[in-house]
């Protein structure tokens, strides 16, 4: 017991340890990524804890966080979140899990992003139009993306888990110059354009592990999200939001009273590396009474727009199907603040 204790104390330390205030004070790399939506933490039960998700993410929830969590589904599993985000626009996203005892779980999942309406302009001179712009109807932007994991138990203690993810975008159609003909006697300039359509087909990748200590309820989780190569539109080369979380998690209310089954409090702590952002902490607590009924909350450090959430959470049964109906509320800087609703069953 000691040993397994001072063993986590050890870990616990060398993954925060490179999380200080002078790293997190480092320059920021803003604007290094796209398709961002792909980064938003869909489950209402891991957003009300402050997305420190990495080692407490359970079952299916793990196709968008850490697919090695995966194998804690004992036959089936599906879920479906909705996220109200920045700006009017929302997130929604599903997935359903198949369990092959020995052989592995396999699971599949789909994020679509809803930008709602956009209204597209054009610059025109202010001759024609006063504001210097004319509208030219509604931009049919569009995100979504379909994703394939496989995670397999190599033993009762720990688990792996891999993602392969199709990613598809279009920012609607616009026009761009592709020549300019000037007239030899007024010296007035003619710009000629043609209408191009901007979207993009790429595919990503996801890995993660968890690691369960047999110590009350101690683990420690590690993913590596949305790996992928370049792209390119016209001649701006990006990469999805990649991220490298390492997090730890344990059951105080087993540290401090072993042995007791009415409550559970876990507490998670996520150390995380964005490739479009500086270094950040993630921290949340849960507290489950009777395995029923769930509280929680959590914090963003150094995060660009999420802060303080909390959230609640509801376990129950229908006709032998285990079930979850989870709530999220996220405080932002700048914007109106965030909900998340979840509904996880387990057949």
């Amino acid at each position: 017991m000691k040993r397994n204790s001072m063993i986590a104390l050890l870990v616990g330390g060398l993954l925060l340890a490179g999380m200080t205030p002078r790293a997190m004070a480092a320059k920021k790399k803003v604007a290094q990524s796209g398709m961002t939506y792909l980064a938003i933490g869909p489950s209402a039960r891991l957003a009300a804890m402050g997305d420190a998700s990495v080692a407490s993410a359970f079952g299916i929830v793990g196709s968008f966080y850490n697919p090695a969590v995966l194998t804690e589904i004992d036959h089936a599993a599906a879920a479906v979140n909705q996220v109200s985000w920045l700006v009017d626009t929302h997130l929604y996203t599903a997935a359903f899990a198949l369990s092959f005892g020995d052989y592995g779980t396999v699971a599949f999942d789909w994020i679509n992003m809803d930008y709602g309406n956009i209204p597209g302009t054009r610059r025109v001179d202010k001759s024609i139009n006063p504001n210097g712009y004319v509208l030219t109807g509604n931009v049919g932007a569009q995100d979504y993306s379909f994703g394939m994991s496989y995670a397999k138990r190599v033993s009762d203690r720990f688990s792996f888990g891999l993602k392969f993810k199709y990613v598809y975008e279009n920012l609607g159609d616009a026009a761009i110059v592709i020549d300019e003909v000037t007239d030899p006697k007024t010296g007035e300039v003619t710009k000629i354009r043609r209408k191009e359509n901007w979207s993009l087909r790429h595919w990503g990748m996801d890995f993660g592990t968890i690691y369960h200590t047999g110590f009350r309820g101690l683990r420690f989780g590690m993913s590596m999200r949305n790996f992928s190569t370049d792209m390119k539109y016209w001649y701006e080369a990006f990469q999805m939001p990649m991220e490298l979380r390492m997090g730890i998690a344990v059951d105080m209310a087993q540290m401090i009273s072993p042995g007791q089954h009415n409550s559970e409090f876990l507490v998670d702590v996520d150390a995380m590396h964005p490739s479009d952002y500086t270094e950040r902490v993630h921290i949340g607590a849960e507290w489950l009474y009777l395995k029923k009924f769930a509280l929680r909350a959590g914090y963003q450090f150094n995060h660009d727009v999420e802060t303080l959430s909390w959230g609640i959470g509801l376990k129950f049964g229908y006709f032998g199907v285990k079930s979850q109906l989870n709530y999220a509320y996220t405080f932002t800087r700048y914007f109106k603040d965030v909900n998340r609703f979840s509904l996880i069953f387990e057949f």
